[in-house]
């Protein structure tokens, strides 16, 4: 039927009513005229009526043509990960001392999660999460060499998927614990192995031979801009030495490059322990500019790799209709607190970059979410599980699927996310909840060994909220919060430690 609007009604009908429009056979043909030159009276509705009529036809016969895809068809889906990337670096997210267009277009084709965190600042641990769904503690991975118990690995992502039906493939960095993708044991098909400048390539042969009988799992997982740490100690970087630079070239440093008040201890005794790690206690301020030039030319080197392998799934037709998730498994100090490397509990060391572009047409598009909490290691677990169409146990799997967001039917996700770390020179155990606005971070020992942090109005960390009695309700709130979670997991170290809090419990 022919019906007119004025068109801000029909653009009204479409914002409001768009997600329950799907599944509908409707068209809207929008005409704009004068009503002072031309009056309703002169148009031809007859011979409108029969123009869209010839449109419809149209419209059904180009869709026709088009291959159907089978019902109920489960999307691909696409992990793209670097290593060592802080939720900052990238320009998407306004920083103007790096180009990240790959990434950048990413963004804008999907949701872009700004409060995503990794479960543990460290390779191993934090990929053992991110393959078995659960936090590092959990499955026994404290460290880069140490392997996840038996029982959480057979039931990893890649052999969920691989029984789900799935094509698993595996490109680049695994490290869960070996560096390079095992042979067997992991449900995935290793078409790659460790090497940035190759992973394209790779994807693009295997991907060649790839039939569509089975819907696709593909992980690509790059190492930068992880070649920071090789650069901070003066040794070759894997993929060639940056371009010679002078310092007028350098980012300023950050407005946190100073240590907070009431700092842990341990931070200190981290420093002092680890010279190898942390080379970067003779820098001088020039030293740290130049470390922060390195770092986000190593991003940009990484996001040229990330521009590849996106190139490579719009040539092959598999971008559009993909779930792809784009994530790094923690991030860098970049000179915040005068902090190196990871391991730490500060925001610029936990918060990764995390976007999700949704199959074509299934959700919103150049979305930024602030709201949405998410423990990367335990959400792509559920989610990836969530695009095959599979449900993991919620009492053993404690991710929440990022689909929805993704999709535009919700906007958050946790009310905390929580952190572990093992500070490796001195042996000592860490623990963070991040909540809505503040975040609540405890030390084995050492002095100092809480903060609290107003991350709405000190994003910076700079000033320690826990000396502060007018916050004590809020620091036995997170306290609790805490101290639940390790009885939840059964971690008694985490108890032991906070069990004096926990009296003041209501």
């Amino acid at each position: 039927k022919v019906r007119f609007y004025k068109i801000e009604t029909l653009l009204h009908t479409i914002c409001v009513f768009g997600d329950n429009l799907r599944g509908f056979r409707c068209r809207f043909v929008v005409i704009l005229y004068d009503r002072k030159t031309t009056p309703m009276t002169c148009l031809n509705h007859a011979s409108l009526a029969a123009s869209l009529a010839a449109l419809t036809v149209a419209a059904d016969a180009a869709a026709a043509s088009k291959p159907k895809s089978p019902a109920g068809k489960r999307p691909a889906v696409i992990v793209i990960m670097t290593d060592q990337q802080t939720a900052g670096a990238m320009s998407c997210a306004g920083n103007p001392w790096v180009e990240t267009p790959a990434m950048d277009a990413l963004a804008a084709d999907g949701v872009r999660f700004t409060r995503a965190y990794c479960p543990y600042p460290l390779s191993g641990p934090c990929r053992a999460a991110l393959v078995t769904g659960r936090m590092p503690f959990e499955v026994g991975a404290f460290d880069n060499a140490i392997r996840p118990n038996d029982a959480d690995m057979r039931a990893g992502i890649g052999h969920r998927l691989a029984e789900a039906g799935y094509e698993c493939l595996y490109a680049g960095k695994w490290h869960v614990p070996e560096v390079n993708l095992p042979d067997s044991g992991t449900g995935f098909r290793r078409i790659s192995k460790m090497d940035d400048p190759a992973l394209a390539d790779a994807c693009d042969a295997a991907l060649k031979e790839y039939d569509g009988q089975k819907p696709l799992f593909l992980v690509a997982s790059l190492l930068n801009p992880h070649e920071i740490c090789e650069y901070g100690r003066n040794e070759t970087l894997h993929y060639g030495e940056l371009a010679p630079f002078s310092t007028d070239e350098c980012p300023n440093l950050p407005a946190n490059f100073m240590p907070s008040t009431y700092a842990a201890e341990a931070l200190t005794l981290e420093h002092a322990s680890s010279p190898r790690y942390h080379d970067t206690y003779t820098y001088t301020e020039d030293d740290w500019r130049r470390y922060l030039y390195a770092y986000y030319r190593l991003v940009e080197r990484v996001d040229r790799e990330v521009g590849r392998i996106v190139g490579v799934l719009k040539a092959r037709g598999l971008y559009d209709d993909a779930a792809i998730i784009f994530l790094s498994d923690h991030g860098d100090g970049v000179a915040a607190h005068g902090w190196n490397q990871k391991w730490n509990l500060q925001e610029e060391v936990i918060n990764v970059p995390l976007i999700v572009k949704p199959p074509k047409g299934s959700g919103p598009r150049g979305v930024c979410n602030d709201e949405a909490l998410s423990n990367v290691g335990l959400d792509l677990y559920v989610t990836v599980c969530d695009y095959a169409g599979l449900t993991p146990d919620p009492g053993r799997y404690r991710g929440r699927s990022l689909r929805p967001v993704a999709e535009g039917r919700q906007a958050t996700l946790h009310d905390e996310v929580f952190v572990e770390t093992l500070l490796p020179g001195p042996g000592m155990r860490g623990w963070s909840v991040v909540g809505k606005r503040y975040k609540y971070v405890l030390y084995q020992w050492g002095r100092n060994r809480e903060a609290l942090y107003d991350l709405e109005a000190d994003p910076g960390e700079m000033v320690n909220l826990a000396v502060d009695r007018r916050y004590e309700a809020e620091l036995n709130r997170l306290r609790r919060a805490m101290y639940d979670r390790g009885v939840g997991i059964g971690d008694p170290k985490l108890v032991r430690n906070l069990r004096p809090y926990a009296e003041t419990r209501n």
